[in-house]
C-alpha cells in the first residue's frame, strides 16, 4: 500500500554522539515581562515559569510605580510586590530603568529626557538599584532606557533620537550605579534600541563614546520581532560586528524578541497557529549558530493587557498604548491572560531540556533545523521545521554514529497542528510523546521520525536498565 509518506520528502541526518561540540545551555534564550502594566504576576503564571528554570527574565520599569511621587520621598510600595513576583520565577533579573518621575520630570514630552536637576536623579537611581540588588538581591543587570530610539510609540517615555545624547543620558543614570555597586559585580548596560537596522550605527557610536570616554559599559541591547530566521540571525551578526570592533568585551542582548507582531488582525486562532512556535524555534537556532549573542528575551510571558488610565498621568500616547496591548491584543505570551499554557511554552521546555554536551549534527539546513545534545543517561536531538512561505512535510530518516551502546526508552515529542488544536480546547501541563518504545542503541543505529511543516520535534531517548541485570 502506499501511503502519503512515502512519497514525502526525505531528510538523511546523521548524528556523532563522539563529536562533542562543547556544553550547550538554551537558557540563555530566556523570557521578559512588564512595561504594560504594575500589576505583579499571578501565581499561575510564576510558578510553570519557575517550572522552566530560567537563567535571567528582562523586565522594564515604567514610572506607573511612582517610587517618587515627592521631592525627597520614596514608595516602594508597588514596586516590591512586582519585584517579589518576578524573582519567584527564578534566575537574575535584567531591569531596564525607564522611569520619569513627576518632580523630576513636571512636563509631559518624551523628548525631555534630561532630568530638571541630575543630583537628585542620581539619589532616585542610586536608591533603586541598592533596594534591589543589595536589600533585595534581586537584579543582576541594570539596563538603561528601552526604544528610546522612537520613544513613546516603543513603550518608553524617552525619545533619544542621537546616540551622542543617549551616551550623556546614559552617563549622568550609570554613574550612581557604579558607585553604589561597583563591588557586588552588578553588570550595566543599555540602552534596548528598537529593531535591528540602523542598530548597529547607534550602538556601535554610543560604545565607541564610551570607550573615548572611559565609560563604563558592560553590556548592550536591541529588540526584535521577525518571522525570517535567516535575516535576523545576519542583522544580529552584523550589530554584533559594529559592537566589537569598538569593544569586544561588551556583551549583546536581544531584550525583546518574538515573532512578528500585527497590530491590525487580533485573533485568538492565532494564538494557536503551530507556525508561530515553529517560526520561534527556527530564529532560536539560527542565532544559536550565528553565535551572535550573549542572550535574548521572549517578551511576554504572558498576555498583557493595558489600563490607559496607568500611562496617562506621564505618558502622552496613553489610548496608542491601550489600543496596542489592550484592544488588539497580541497573543504572543507563553500563556494567555488566565495562565492556560501556549505552544511556546512547551517550545522553551524542549530547548531546556536539551542541556548537557552538544554534539555534531548533519544534514539539516534553514527550513529543518536542529541541535543534538547527550548527558550521562539521556541522547536528545531537537529540530524545528519551518518555511517563510510552504513548510514542506518530511521524514527524518536519522542515522547514529558512534552512539553509546545500550537499552533505551525513545520517546518523540511534537507541536504540530494536532498538538495546537489539542491545547486551544484543554490545557496541558506536559506533553505527551506521539511515539515511545524500547529500542536497542548500537554504534550505527538508525530510524525514522515524521516531521511535519511548521512544527517543533523533541527526540529523547533515556538510559534503562539492562534487562539480563534485573533478571
Amino acid at each position: 500500500m502506499t501511503d502519503r509518506f512515502s512519497n514525502m520528502l526525505r531528510r538523511k541526518l546523521t548524528v556523532d554522539w563522539e563529536r562533542d561540540k562543547g556544553e550547550l545551555d538554551m537558557r540563555y534564550h530566556s523570557l521578559g515581562i512588564g512595561g504594560i502594566h504594575p500589576m505583579p504576576p499571578p501565581q499561575n503564571i510564576v510558578n510553570p515559569t519557575a517550572y522552566l528554570k530560567p537563567r535571567l527574565i528582562r523586565i522594564f520599569l515604567q514610572e506607573f510605580f511612582y517610587i517618587y511621587p515627592e521631592h525627597g520621598v520614596f514608595d516602594w510600595t508597588k514596586l516590591d510586590l512586582y519585584m517579589d513576583a518576578v524573582h519567584a520565577m527564578g534566575g537574575g533579573i535584567m531591569a531596564s530603568i525607564c522611569i520619569k518621575p513627576k518632580p523630576l520630570y513636571p512636563v509631559v514630552d518624551e523628548k525631555i529626557f534630561m532630568p530638571n536637576n541630575i543630583a537628585e536623579w542620581q539619589d532616585v537611581i542610586a536608591a533603586l538599584v541598592l533596594r534591589y540588588s543589595k536589600d533585595k538581591p534581586y537584579v543582576t543587570h541594570w539596563a538603561i532606557a528601552n526604544e528610546m530610539n522612537i520613544g513613546e510609540w516603543g513603550g518608553c517615555p524617552y525619545l533619544i533620537e542621537n546616540p551622542d545624547d543617549y551616551f550623556e543620558y546614559y552617563k549622568i543614570t550609570a554613574a550612581p550605579i557604579f558607585e553604589a555597586l561597583s563591588k557586588m559585580g552588578i553588570k550595566i548596560g543599555g540602552p534596548s534600541y528598537a529593531g535591528s537596522r540602523g542598530a548597529d550605527k547607534y550602538l556601535g557610536r554610543f560604545i565607541e563614546l564610551c570607550r573615548q570616554n572611559n565609560v563604563p559599559v558592560d553590556f548592550t541591547c536591541y529588540n526584535v520581532y521577525g518571522d525570517n530566521s535567516e535575516t535576523i540571525a545576519a542583522e544580529g551578526r552584523a550589530v554584533r560586528d559594529a559592537v566589537s570592533r569598538q569593544d569586544p568585551n561588551v556583551k549583546l542582548y536581544l531584550t525583546e524578541f518574538n515573532i512578528s507582531l500585527n497590530e491590525d488582525l487580533s485573533l485568538e486562532e492565532k494564538a494557536y497557529d503551530p507556525r508561530c512556535p515553529a517560526c520561534l524555534g527556527s530564529s532560536l537556532l539560527a542565532f544559536h549558530d550565528e553565535g551572535c549573542l550573549e542572550g535574548s528575551f521572549q517578551y511576554h510571558i504572558y498576555d498583557q493587557w493595558c489600563d490607559p488610565r496607568d500611562f496617562a498621568p506621564w505618558y502622552e500616547r496613553a489610548r496608542y498604548m491601550a489600543r496596542y496591548w489592550n484592544d488588539n491584543i497580541n497573543r504572543i505570551g507563553l500563556f494567555d491572560l488566565d495562565g492556560k499554557p501556549r505552544p511556546q511554552y512547551f517550545l522553551y521546555k524542549m530547548l531546556y531540556d536539551m542541556a548537557g554536551r552538544r554534539v555534531n549534527l548533519e544534514g539539516t539546513g534553514v527550513v529543518l533545523r536542529g541541535l543534538a545534545s547527550r548527558n550521562d543517561n539521556m541522547l536528545s536531538m531537537f529540530f524545528t521545521n519551518f518555511a517563510t512561505e510552504q513548510t514542506p512535510e518530511c521524514v527524518a530518516q536519522i542515522h547514529f554514529e558512534n552512539a553509546p551502546e545500550g537499552v533505551y526508552r525513545l520517546n518523540v515529542y511534537r507541536i504540530d497542528a494536532e498538538t495546537c488544536a489539542r491545547m486551544k480546547i484543554a490545557p496541558m501541563t506536559e506533553l505527551l510523546p506521539v511515539e515511545s518504545r524500547i529500542v536497542y542503541a548500537h554504534p550505527d543505529f538508525c530510524f525514522d521520525v515524521f516531521i511535519p511543516g511548521d512544527s517543533a520535534v523533541l527526540i529523547k531517548l533515556e538510559k534503562q536498565p539492562e534487562v539480563n541485570k534485573i533478571l
